[in-house]
């Protein structure tokens, strides 16, 4: 029996602080069938009557972008503000798939009050990309590989601007990941990599993955011999 594949849409807000750059980030309750108890962007499920309203996928993805980050943390967005820049599709061997849009905005500026409904969303931060990252290795955050590797494309801007300007450089990436379980971690192979189309992830050769032990947030991206591929994460190794 085949996984129906869900439409969604996802929103990086950005804000510029005396500190840098800063996203918002939501966590999930533990008592949710996906992605519980992690760290996510503001976001959910494409509505049929959003598909209805609009002219093709992409306004259909913004106008739930909009309203998710509304519902989940009483935020209005400008849905012309949003900056497109990847599509995460869920790995054909899980349960539940989604086909995920990526959306980027800055926020900066606007006195906001982030209200979660203590329900879905159980607490609300504000934190620096790579802070945010550190905090993945240290254990401290849990995230799934498409919130971390979104994190690591702006990981080294300071402000917004640079954010929006790296962000729009490249066109946006389309990603389905292939995915391995060994040894208690998680290998997400991506185009390029050499068991990418096998999903052999042992195979000899080509790396474009994300080792992520979901355990104890040891991540680990690996990219080398690829030709003519932009890797997810556009070169921001940590």
């Amino acid at each position: 029996m085949s996984v129906v594949i869900k439409s969604a849409a996802t929103i990086m807000l950005a804000r510029d602080t005396s500190e840098g750059i800063e996203v918002l980030l939501l966590k999930r309750n533990k008592a949710l069938k996906f992605a519980a108890g992690l760290w996510v962007f503001p976001g959910g499920k494409i509505e049929a009557d959003e598909v209805e309203a609009s002219e093709d996928a992409l306004g259909a993805a913004k106008l739930a972008a909009v309203r998710e980050t509304m519902e989940e943390a009483n935020v209005a967005i400008n849905m012309d503000s949003l900056l497109f820049f990847s599509h995460w599709t869920t790995p054909v061997v899980e349960p539940r798939r989604y086909a995920t849009w990526f959306f980027f905005a800055d926020v900066s500026g606007q006195n906001l009050t982030v209200q979660v409904d203590d329900s879905e969303i159980k607490k609300h931060l504000w934190i620096n990309p790579q802070t945010a990252l550190d905090k993945v290795q240290k254990g401290e955050l849990a995230m799934m590989p498409p919130t971390y590797i979104s994190l690591q494309r702006i990981r080294k801007c300071q402000t917004v601007a640079e954010a929006t300007q790296l962000l729009g450089e490249i066109e946006p990436i389309y990603i389905l990941p292939v995915l391995q379980l060994k040894d208690g971690k998680m290998i997400c192979m991506y185009e390029g990599d050499a068991g990418f189309k096998t999903g052999n992830a042992d195979a000899t050769g080509a790396r474009h993955r994300l080792i992520a032990n979901m355990r104890n947030g040891d991540f680990r991206f690996e990219f080398y011999d690829c030709e003519e591929v932009i890797p997810v994460n556009a070169n921001m190794h940590l």
